[in-house]
């Protein structure tokens, strides 16, 4: 009884914090968090509480958003606290998202907090890639790769293969994505692996890969189906069709 009484107030006591605070929605470039000599990188689902500091390094932004569904967001250098982060409220969503979107998206943070395991991918720790994310599920006419840029780095070597095989396809570019339309190197049907690292000749069998699979348009609709049909919430039907499509690909791995 004890042991249950200690875990409902720790329960209790996350879901009051949470409702004042400010989760990380998304980063772009380095944005730290911690002392001065003891910081982390922080990433999308991070808590920013009162006590919380953040450093947003050159070409860094961060976005945030509370329970209300309000964004906040900042681009400018320096180091911010929840309060300063508070008064940078946005006026405007991306990607004609609403407000309604990121309730949803705060719920599901805040549920990822209390079950960590709930949204599968979504947290990556230290590594630089961001999507698509690890066991992600792709149907599309091009394969776009994102990640985090680091400091003083000007080129990037992304090496991407298919799974069980020892080729791979290399390229070298500068900034935090590529994009590559209808190249006959992806199949449906087949799964691949992708790696992005500042060296130009790293050893491969130390990289970190993260693994996605490109899928039909009609396996994306009956997984989709059947996706929406497990979540069981009524507040997907407050989203539209282009802010469903966007959730299930950040927070499901179900990419269309």
């Amino acid at each position: 009884m004890e042991k249950l009484l200690i875990g409902l107030i720790c329960l209790f006591s996350l879901s009051a914090i949470a409702q004042d605070s400010l989760y990380v929605y998304k980063t772009k470039g380095i944005v730290l968090q911690g002392k001065l000599n003891d910081r982390t990188r922080i990433e999308k689902g991070a808590l920013i509480l009162p006590v919380t500091r953040i450093e947003l390094q050159p070409q860094a932004s961060l976005e945030a958003i509370n329970k209300k569904g309000d964004l906040f967001s900042t681009t400018d250098p320096g180091v911010y606290s929840q309060a300063m982060l508070l008064k940078r409220k946005s006026k405007t969503y991306p990607q004609n998202l609403t407000a309604n979107y990121f309730k949803y998206i705060w719920s599901e943070l805040l549920n990822a907090q209390k079950a960590p395991t709930q949204l599968g991918g979504v947290f990556r720790g230290n590594s630089l890639m961001q999507f698509p994310k690890d066991s992600t599920q792709i149907t599309s006419s091009h394969i776009e790769l994102r990640w985090q840029e680091e400091a003083l780095t000007d080129n990037y070597f992304v090496f991407i293969r298919e799974t069980g095989s020892e080729d791979y396809l290399k390229m070298e570019t500068n900034g935090d994505r590529l994009v590559l339309y209808e190249n006959p190197f992806f199949e449906a049907g087949k799964s691949y692996q992708w790696a992005v690292t500042t060296e130009a000749f790293p050893n491969l069998n130390n990289l970190q890969f993260v693994s996605f699979s490109i899928i039909t348009k009609e396996q994306y609709s009956k997984l989709k189906e059947e996706l929406v049909a497990q979540l069981q919430s009524t507040e997907l039907n407050k989203l539209s069709k282009n802010e469903l499509q966007i959730l299930l690909c950040e927070n499901y791995n179900l990419c269309n």
